[in-house]
Parts: C-alpha cells; structure tokens; sequence
C-alpha cells in the first residue's frame, strides 16, 4: 500500500440543522441546535424533501435511510466536480462506502410485522430489498452510477469513521479511483425504543456533553458523504482540495473504557505521525450519555493531561443530537470546516463547566491538525486526525 495522501475533494451533508456543506456549516456556527423536546425528545430533520435534490422520479420505493444517503450522494458528487465530467459516468473505480448502525431498521420492522400479522403473501416484494441493511448503499450506486467498491459498514456510533478508514485504505492500495464515504442513518420509532430499553436515551429535550447530571442522549438523524481521492488523482483534474486524512486508531472491548478510548486516540496520533501537543483542536464524540462521556474524558485526560483544557474543544451532537452511524463524519466534517477557517464552532447550549475547552461561541484556533473521537455504547472505539494540506 502506498503513502499517498487522501484528501477530500467534496461534500454532502443532509442534516437537522442546515443543507449541505454550506448550510451545515451556518447553521453549526450560528449556534443553532435542532435538539427538541418530545415526548419523545428529538433532533429529527424536519420537513425533509428528497424531491428538491433529485427530482420527481427514481427512488419512489426507497425508504428514509436510501433517500437522506441519495442525497447526500449527489451533494459530495456535485461539490467534488464528477457530475459533469463524462469519464465518471459508470467508472468502476467510482464507489461508495458508508457506515450506519441501525440503516433501514423502521423498513425492516414494518416489511416483517406484515408477514406475521397479515401473512407472507401479504408483503410487497418491491419492499423486501429495504430490508437488507447495505440496500441504501447499493440504491445510492446505482442512481448515481457508482460502479466502483459499494460497502456498508456496521460499528455503531464508530460506523462512520471506519467507513473513512476503509475508503483511505482503498485509495492508498489503488483499488479505487475516487470515493464517497461517511454515514446515513435514519429517525425511527423502532430506534427510540431500542435505544430507550438499553437506557441511553434521556427525557430532557437537550444534549448535555459531558455534563454530571445528563440522563442521557436525544436521537437524531442525516447523512454526510465526502468526496475523497488521492492528492495527485485531485490535482491531475484540477480539484480544489484543503484538508487531507492523515491518521486513525480504533479499539474493541466489551464496553467502551477509559483504556480503550486512550489506545485509539493514541493510535490515531502515532497513524498520523504527529504527537499529542501538535493537536489544535478536538472534536468530542460526547452525547449526554454518562458511561461514554465518562469513558471519553478520563481517555482525553491520558493522552493530553493538564493541557486538555487549553484545547479548543467542540461536542456537535449538542446540536445534532446522536446521529448513530453519521455521528463520526458529522464530527469530521465540522472539523474539516474549523482547520480551513481556523475556527472551532460552538457547543450548542453549553453552559460552562466540564473537562474540555467547550465553548456557546467560536473560538479561534492555531494549528493544523484536528482530533475527531468516536465512541459507540457497543465498545467500538475510532479516533481519527485530520490536517491542513501543505502545498
């Protein structure tokens, strides 16, 4: 595998507080939270209408998850400059990977309460291919004509980062020539109570990263797709490109622990080839969820020490509540948007207090490289780092 540089030529982003790369990024920055009282309390996208991005016609039965991850498709193709480039159409280089935790879990439900409430016969077969967990990433390929590598990756709150993880390993080996890769998961019923019955799921309509007295998380939703391709692909077709993947580490245990989040952060630093005091700013997986948040900041106090709290901080799931299998390239993509303005943007509705440098306003940064965490109830643990592309 070779040394080449994965660098990120393009964004989609769906999600509860703005539209693509720029309304994600306005909305994140202004402050904005789409977290809702309930019951049950939400951070669900409203109003969303697949039709303004793709039309009227192509995707009438793909369900909720299919269409957040169409959409999102479209916005990183479009952004990455390959919608207008005939040599893309039909690429078997061109491919998608993504990551998910639950994916089509509402279609799956209703397809299978048909069957034991009604009969077999009773089920549609043009529902049954919702019911396969990668369905989305194959309807994504096909309306977008991505022939390439297709993978659905499913680690959690973790997924999306080893989706980035896996494309960078593809394109460093040469097995693809450009890839989307990032996260997708929908807002269900089936999800809240899946989440409520394992009590990771609070009753206030906040999110309170890192806070002493949170009772857990608010569910949320949306998909985030980069563009990404090796520097010398980009600059062979003239691609605007600022911020590059330099590193990961992940790790498993039965549960997420101090240990196990210290081990990723640490492998990550040491992937990327920089030590922990060239870190500028850092991106916390913190949901309200007290065992993870608990485990993440004893794993950032570890490797940082005293000076964690020197380090302009961000938790985005106070504004976007927790988006599953998307919350790792959620928490990416705002932290490819802070090291291009050199600027951290607000966690939503803090209060003050806490171990890290969080802030209710921007902060500005220094530095060139970005910390992104992970952390997934199930003991899926990612860490990635981000930087500045020298040039």
């Amino acid at each position: 595998m070779s040394d080449a540089k994965v660098v990120i030529t393009g964004m989609g982003v769906i999600s509860a507080i703005g539209a693509g790369a720029e309304g994600f990024a306005e909305g994140l920055y202004s402050g904005k939270t789409a977290v809702a009282a309930g019951p049950p309390p939400t951070a669900a996208i409203p109003d969303f209408t697949p039709q303004t991005w793709l039309g009227s016609k192509g995707f009438k039965y793909f369900d909720r998850t299919a269409r957040l991850l169409c959409v999102s498709s479209l916005m990183a193709i479009e952004k990455g400059g390959w919608k207008d480039d005939p040599a893309a159409a039909d690429d078997e280089r061109l491919g998608l990977m993504y990551g998910t935790m639950y994916g089509s879990e509402h279609s799956i439900t209703a397809f299978d309460w048909v069957a034991v409430t009604e009969g077999p016969s009773m089920v549609s077969p043009l529902e049954f291919p919702n019911t396969v967990i990668s369905s989305p990433g194959g309807q994504a390929a096909i309306k977008h004509h991505l022939s390439g590598p297709n993978w659905t990756q499913c680690q959690g709150f973790a997924s999306s980062l080893h989706s980035l993880q896996q494309a960078s390993v593809f394109l460093k080996a040469g097995r693809a020539k450009a890839l989307l890769a990032g996260g997708a998961d929908e807002f269900s019923n089936e999800a809240v109570l899946g989440l409520q019955h394992m009590g990771l799921l609070g009753s206030e309509g906040s999110v309170k990263p890192f806070a002493k007295d949170s009772a857990g998380t608010v569910l949320g939703e949306g998909s985030a797709l980069w563009m990404l391709e090796t520097a010398e692909a980009a600059n062979a077709r003239g691609a605007a490109y600022a911020v590059e993947i330099l590193g990961f580490g992940q790790a498993q245990d039965d549960k997420t622990t101090a240990e196990s989040g210290a081990a990723a952060i640490r492998g990550a630093l040491k992937n990327a080839g920089i030590s922990a005091d060239q870190v500028g700013c850092i991106f916390a997986s913190a949901d309200g969820i007290p065992a993870l948040d608990s485990a993440e900041e004893n794993a950032l106090r570890e490797v940082f020490g005293e000076s964690l709290s020197s380090i302009p901080a961000c938790a985005p799931k106070a504004a976007l509540g927790e988006t599953m299998g998307s919350a790792g390239v959620f928490a990416a993509t705002a932290a490819a948007l802070a090291l291009e303005r050199q600027s951290v943007p607000p966690t939503a509705g803090y209060a003050g207090g806490g171990p890290l440098k969080l802030s209710a306003q921007s902060q500005p940064m220094q530095g060139k490289y970005a910390l992104v965490n992970a952390f997934s109830y199930d003991g899926n643990v990612m860490s990635m780092v981000l930087g500045l592309c020298q040039k």
